[in-house]
């Protein structure tokens, strides 16, 4: 017994024709009626009761009929839930994400993904760039935003977004009356920088800036993640150079300022492995490539 017999027998009991059965299913009547005699005799039971005017269910065919929609409606269901799937319409997609993310237009992204694809399980994790080439490599995670590309040959990854810096002052410095403030103007300031082991390419990617500018940052705190750095701002530890972005944080007794005398921008990648086929995972790129 097979799916296509249900689906002959379904149509006869239905017409309660043979001919008219023959049509829907798109075959002739006589293989229609070998099909339906196979399944009789591997069942064991008469379904159909034939006579010259007309075909009748057998108590047995009642029984038949009612279970075999519900196994054609559920195959049916199968199909579905599999075209689905290699559509990246259900599943599940694990993203890795910086702290910092969360200042950016990234969560809207997500958001946007969430509405298109309802069906998926989205689960996020927030891990530094180092944890989440790891958790790449392993498998426990699909995809990773991170602020600096990794070079990995089992990895591979594409620009995000880029963004501007600002500087971050207590909210009673010296500079705090400018609405633009020159990066050579720092030259003398305590700074709070993002700490080499948790974010080394942001780190040396601001001293290179100061560097740049003729002045070497006097670092009187390196810490993680921005957040922090911020709030020894306000605690008027020292000022920061951070993304534009975090001015989305606000907190009292810091302000934000343009930064000029750089064309320096930080820039966010999607990182992911370059043998995952995860349909979602595909969805996800495809959506933010539109």
């Amino acid at each position: 017994m097979d799916l296509r017999q249900l689906s002959y027998f379904v149509a006869v009991a239905e017409e309660l024709s043979f001919s008219r059965a023959a049509v829907r299913v798109h075959i002739s009547q006589p293989p229609l009626s070998r099909q339906i005699a196979k399944l009789e005799e591997e069942l064991g039971a008469v379904l159909l009761a034939r006579s010259s005017h007309e075909v009748t269910l057998t108590p047995a065919g009642h029984a038949l009929l009612d279970e075999a929609r519900r196994l054609l409606a559920q195959a049916g269901g199968i199909k579905d839930v599999v075209a689905r799937a290699q559509r990246g319409e259900t599943g599940s997609l694990r993203i890795g994400f910086v702290g910092s993310t969360l200042y950016t237009s990234v969560p809207a992204l997500l958001s946007r993904y969430r509405q298109l694809y309802p069906q998926v399980a989205v689960s996020v994790q927030q891990a530094t760039v180092a944890k989440q080439t790891v958790m790449l490599k392993n498998g426990d995670i699909d995809i990773g935003i991170i602020r600096q590309p990794i070079t990995d040959a089992k990895l591979v990854t594409r620009s995000l977004f880029k963004e501007d810096f600002m500087v971050a002052l207590p909210a009673h410095h010296r500079l705090a009356g400018q609405q633009a403030v020159a990066l050579k103007a720092l030259a003398d300031e305590d700074f709070v920088f993002f700490s080499r082991s948790e974010a080394p390419a942001i780190h040396e990617q601001l001293r290179r800036m100061c560097e740049a500018a003729g002045f070497s940052p006097r670092i009187v705190q390196e810490v993680y993640p921005m957040s922090t750095v911020v709030g020894l701002v306000a605690a008027g530890v020292g000022i920061a150079i951070v993304p534009e972005s975090m001015q989305r944080l606000r907190m009292q007794h810091v302000l934000y300022r343009d930064l000029l005398g750089t064309k320096a921008k930080t820039e966010f990648f999607l990182a992911w492995r370059a043998d995952n086929d995860s349909q979602t995972l595909k969805g996800f790129l495809e959506m933010k490539a539109a």
